[in-house]
């Protein structure tokens, strides 16, 4: 009887944590409007609706909600992939397509082990396959680790998850560890749920996670600016959370750097790439306004990015990020060399500018 009470505290414990991860979630994401906060938000909800059916004994919904859970997480880690260019791995999207030959060899090796649960159970076929999705999801952040250290942890966790939800049917096939079973699925679900939220919260993940103690004394709105001027700006905004899009690799370690280039390594954003700066610096400027502070977004490679997209595709995007500075009283500095423009760029350049 105790055993049965103490089962039925991991279960409820395991629900409390879930429904406070997506509430963190769900949370971030209505204030931040990242799009893989909603698809991880949604996978906790599933979740908890998956912890209930399990404890109502209900396959049909285990079946569901462990689908739901599996495939609104992969869904938000290969957009997180596709928004974040710099994040460089071997592990393209086009490997999923191994799922299906996986899925039915697993399906073979369980029919031939004659286990009393197989893929005859309603549940068993969704749960497998879920759990082929969880190990592709820990692949995929442990890919991010470099980025993101509590990546690391999350995709260890999540493989081995992967592995305890592909190992359904022998769990069902040996109920005298039912216990130590539902200790196990709660304890992964737990650091899952941590290492989610830390992930989420972070420096890297959002652009201005720890405190800014120093005042922006720039007007704000958007300027060109010399090399000088910009060898200042370092210096004076060292501490400063700066968005910047860099050719040099000398920029202060508090700022948010990508570097430009078209080698495919880690941390490298290619300048043909515009749409993703674009929405980069959208969504730092709309984080500084709602923290009360002034973003400041420093680009100092223009030359560069006109050479691999042309002067009028460069115009447009600094007429975009201009329209973001204004809106949102943040400060955009272009570091220009005035003798790499003839003068009608340079006239457009100061009228988008002015």
């Amino acid at each position: 009887m105790n055993e049965e009470y103490l089962e039925l505290f991991v279960r409820v414990l395991s629900i409390f944590i879930a429904t406070g991860t997506f509430g963190v979630l769900a949370y971030a994401y209505l204030k931040h409007k990242i799009k893989p906060l909603f698809c991880w938000s949604a996978a906790w909800m599933f979740f908890v609706l998956m912890q209930v059916a399990f404890y109502t004994e209900n396959k049909e919904e285990i079946a569901l909600f462990y689908s739901l859970f599996s495939g609104t997480m992969i869904y938000g880690v290969l957009t997180y992939l596709k928004e974040h260019e710099d994040i460089k791995t071997l592990l393209k999207p086009e490997t999923i397509g191994i799922i299906p030959p996986l899925f039915a060899l697993y399906g073979m090796l369980l029919i031939h082990l004659d286990l009393p649960y197989s893929f005859s159970s309603v549940e068993v076929p969704f749960a497998v396959l879920s759990g082929i999705f969880f190990l592709f999801s820990g692949l995929v952040f442990l890919t991010m680790s470099k980025k993101q250290r509590n990546s690391l942890y999350l995709g260890i966790l999540m493989i081995v998850f992967g592995i305890f939800v592909l190992l359904y049917p022998v769990r069902l096939s040996l109920p005298q560890l039912h216990f130590v079973w539902t200790i196990l699925g709660t304890a992964l679900s737990v650091g899952m749920a941590f290492f989610m939220i830390k992930i989420v919260t972070s420096r890297e993940f959002l652009f201005f996670e720890e405190p800014v103690k120093i005042k922006v004394v720039l007007e704000p709105g958007a300027r060109l600016i010399t090399s000088q001027e910009y060898r200042k700006i370092k210096t004076n905004f060292e501490d400063y959370p700066v968005l910047a899009f860099v050719r040099s690799l000398d920029a202060p370690e508090k700022w948010k750097v990508y570097y430009l280039s078209t080698e495919e390594r880690e941390g490298r954003l290619s300048p043909t790439n515009l749409a993703y700066m674009a929405q980069i610096t959208s969504e730092y400027f709309r984080e500084a306004k709602e923290k009360g502070l002034e973003g400041v977004v420093i680009i100092d490679c223009l030359e560069y990015l006109s050479m691999y997209n042309g002067f009028e595709s460069i115009a447009k995007f600094l007429a975009a990020l201009n329209d973001f500075a204004l809106i949102n009283s943040g400060v955009l500095l272009v570091v220009i060399e005035e003798g790499a423009w003839n003068k009608h760029q340079l006239a457009i350049l100061r009228r988008i500018f002015s």
